[in-house]
């Protein structure tokens, strides 16, 4: 009779103790052990110096998860299981501001407001009163962004089985269409490809070119801003300014610059100023001339991220006065109208 009640009470606890941990499995959220990599096929020339990863649930309240790694190669994490979508970027930029990151389709980067002649090292007020491109008055002068790297991931679902996720190389984008999830058991890798364009432009056969002191560019049309999901560009057109260096050697004024690049169903023209100071003290400005309008060079550029933008002609002229001493700066605190040249 001992022995059955023993065995009674074996029995009981055994099933309480079960219960209990069925419960504590229930509740409680369980994670699983991943290993990040970052393939950079579609830009093997990247350079960032650390990349972010966001996990945004597909539950929404549960909260956004982000990881910061160093270098290219990514590392290990640890993720409460689940489904997601993933967003990753370069997270060492400087000038690019950031929207929107409670939502995966609303994460947007973007530029501050700047000054046309920040370029040339001078303050936002002192492009204040400088002509514009003719129709882009209205535009926002914006500060061009850093070179991005990203990409995206969807259908991430993590599980007691594994990893499941899609992640599309930008290069074979094509041939995934209709493709099934990658599985794996503890690794997710993530193809990384350029988000911004580099722009380059040179304006050849410029005459009297000695007698530039300093000068700065600009372009208009441009788009504010990159959703980074979608990878949506603003439609807002707004102005970039950006540095031009002088080739004396060369007689010709060249650049290089970053932008999200152009709304493709933006009807608005990109037209380049260029902003010159002369050695008398004089100040400059060219853009009225058609060749100035590069509409047709951008659109037709045979690489949307790579653009190269040549105009052919330009004469700055020579001091009526003597030139100042060696080393005197031309003072441009006071800007006067009569000071401005505009080429017709």
């Amino acid at each position: 009779m001992k022995l059955y009640h023993i065995l009674i009470a074996i029995v009981v606890a055994l099933s309480i103790s079960s219960c209990e941990h069925k419960d504590l499995c229930y509740h409680h959220e369980h994670y699983t052990t991943l290993r990040l990599e970052f393939d950079w096929r579609d830009a093997p020339d990247a350079n960032p110096s650390g990349m972010c990863v966001f996990f945004y649930p597909d539950d929404p309240s549960r909260e956004v998860i982000r990881f910061d790694f160093k270098g290219l190669e990514g590392g290990e994490i640890t993720v409460p299981q689940g489904r997601y979508r993933m967003l990753t970027y370069n997270n060492d930029t400087s000038g690019v501001l950031f929207s929107g990151k409670e939502d995966v389709e609303a994460h947007t980067a973007y530029t501050r407001t700047g000054g046309l002649f920040e370029p040339a090292g001078l303050p936002p007020s002192h492009g204040t009163r400088a002509p514009r491109a003719k129709g882009s008055e209205e535009e926002d002068v914006v500060i061009c962004p850093d070179m991005m790297w990203g990409c995206n991931a969807i259908d991430v679902d993590i599980n007691e089985q594994g990893i499941f996720y899609i992640c599309v190389p930008e290069s074979e984008k094509d041939i995934w269409i209709g493709k099934d999830p990658v599985h794996t058991e503890y690794v997710v890798t993530l193809f990384p490809h350029e988000l911004t364009c580099i722009y380059t432009y040179e304006i050849i056969n410029v005459a009297n070119l000695e007698q530039a002191n300093r000068m700065s560019a600009s372009l208009s049309g441009m788009s504010p801003s990159l959703m980074l999901f979608s990878k949506e560009l603003g439609r807002q057109c707004v102005t970039h300014p950006f540095e031009a260096i002088a080739d004396r050697d060369n007689n010709r004024v060249t650049g290089r610059f970053i932008t999200f690049g152009h709304h493709e169903e933006n009807a608005d023209p990109h037209k380049m100023m260029l902003y010159v100071w002369t050695n008398d003290g004089k100040a400059y400005s060219y853009g009225a001339d058609p060749k100035f309008d590069v509409t047709e060079q951008v659109h037709s550029a045979p690489d949307r991220r790579r653009v190269h933008l040549i105009i052919d002609g330009l004469d700055i002229p020579k001091p009526i006065e003597p030139d100042p001493p060696a080393g005197l700066e031309p003072d441009v605190d006071d800007w006067q109208d009569e000071n401005w040249e505009i080429i017709m």
